[in-house]
């Protein structure tokens, strides 16, 4: 199963570098551009936590506030209809931090459960 989940990243990675990258329409799928990054920096922590649950999540923020870096950087450089902004990697790196916060949540990492206490006899 981990195998799968890891293909399946590795596809979501690859097809959001190709529409962040393409000029044009191919790359406007969603129209919104806040929406894109919203949901491109929402579901590749989401899914990359679950290829690899042992990896900090610290770590995995830095790694999605880097490629959300890189991209807008990327975009700045290319001279066929498309821009970095500034404001698209702010929102990338808020939404990898909503989801990697759920993750936490999730795994007991943010907000620990406290184990039952043992009931007195």
């Amino acid at each position: 199963m981990q195998i799968v989940v890891k293909a399946v990243f590795l596809v979501l990675t690859a097809a959001m570098l190709f529409l962040a990258l393409t000029p044009g329409q191919l790359g406007m799928i969603v129209e919104s551009g806040e929406h894109r990054h919203l949901l491109a920096f929402t579901m590749l922590p989401l899914v990359g936590s679950l290829a690899w649950p042992r990896l900090s999540l610290r770590v995995q923020f830095v790694f999605y506030a880097l490629l959300g870096g890189v991209i807008e950087i990327a975009q700045a450089w290319m001279a066929m209809g498309r821009h970095g902004d500034w404001g698209d990697w702010a929102i990338d790196c808020l939404a990898t931090a909503v989801a990697l916060l759920i993750v936490g949540v999730v795994r007991g990492r943010v907000f620990p459960r406290r184990p039952d206490p043992l009931p007195a006899e």
